[in-house]
């Protein structure tokens, strides 16, 4: 008997979440594990960014980072949520041919979800129009393509997004922006204008600055061509938001236009000060820092690494499908539920 796949549109979610007047917000994750513990926080949608994969294999975004392994960390991602993902594509890794392959990996792939039962895919995709090889946009030295080349290859984008995924977004991101340089903030304005008649599902204008000025100019001028156009924001803390006398808060960005916005490698942060300040305290207590843990973790919903790995789960596949199993965890010593 043949059945029916059961799908989780993931794209569509998406698309219903930034229609709200608050927008939603995406956190930042290095892998599946940062995902599904976000996930248990509440969190409502992943961001999966090229730094925070890069930064997990102790490289910078710096272009060092291939499609196929930007890919794969995604695929396990998709596959600890049930929540939409968004992932970046960097500059489409290449030329035309290059873009053109990098949609086909990331939109074609069904992943299954074994907690579920259902498949679903990655809800939408950024590309950037960054030359090859791309840099964060934070890093000094980034450079633009031209206005068409970027516009072709986002054509390209959309129009496999339609034949493969049509729910999934396209997301355009434009480095355009310098203040250093005149005529750089109407030059963003109208590459995202430019991006969303290619096809482009939200633009966002990368930005090197926590000035509300140029965050709310960037805005109003695309609402005055593209009225109710989605644009996305980069939270990034690459900025030192805390210094600004009065930064913009999610729900301001939000008024202004900006529904989906992203702290790009929150995880990253959060996790990098929590195991520094664990190492510094086993140097210095030895055994005592575990038991501290322990204790400090007892009500958490992290506290069992069992559970955030989902032995449960697998231990009932196999009491189900291997004829011995139920005797042997029951007779055994360790974790069994």
């Amino acid at each position: 008997m043949q059945h029916r796949r059961s799908f989780d549109d993931a794209g569509l979610t998406f698309r219903q979440l930034i229609q709200r007047p608050q927008g939603v917000f995406g956190f930042g994750v290095r892998d599946a594990l940062d995902a599904a513990v976000a996930e248990t926080a509440g969190v409502e949608c992943i961001y999966a960014g090229g730094y925070s994969v890069a930064l997990s294999r102790m490289r910078p975004d710096m272009g060092m980072m291939t499609m196929t392994e930007e890919r794969d960390a995604v695929t396990d991602i998709v596959r600890a949520v049930s929540i939409p993902v968004i992932a970046d594509i960097d500059d489409g890794y290449g030329g035309p041919l290059n873009t053109h392959r990098t949609i086909e990996e990331f939109l074609g792939r069904e992943i299954y979800d074994p907690r579920t039962g259902h498949v679903r895919r990655v809800a939408g995709l950024h590309m950037e129009d960054q030359v090859f090889p791309k840099r964060c946009g934070h890093i000094a030295g980034k450079e633009v393509v031209s206005r068409e080349t970027m516009t072709k290859k986002l054509e390209l984008a959309c129009r496999l997004r339609d034949e493969i995924s049509p729910s999934a977004v396209i997301i355009a991101r434009t480095d355009a922006f310098n203040g250093k340089q005149p005529g750089t903030l109407q030059e963003t304005i109208d590459r995202i204008v430019a991006y969303r008649e290619a096809g482009a599902d939200l633009g966002w204008p990368e930005m090197n600055t926590t000035n509300r000025d140029v965050i709310a100019a960037i805005a109003k001028g695309v609402r005055q061509q593209l009225p109710g156009y989605p644009l996305a924001f980069n939270y990034s803390p690459s900025l030192e938001w805390y210094e600004d006398f009065k930064p913009p808060t999610f729900e301001e960005l939000a008024s202004l236009g900006y529904k989906f916005i992203f702290v790009t490698i929150a995880a990253a942060h959060a996790a990098s000060m929590a195991v520094y300040d664990y190492a510094v305290d086993f140097k210095e207590l030895g055994a005592e820092a575990l038991w501290n843990m322990q204790e400090n973790k007892q009500n958490h919903p992290t506290k069992s690494h069992h559970e955030m790995a989902r032995v449960p789960m697998w231990q009932e596949l196999l009491r189900r499908y291997s004829p011995d199993e139920e005797g042997r965890q029951r007779k055994g010593e360790g974790f069994k539920k």
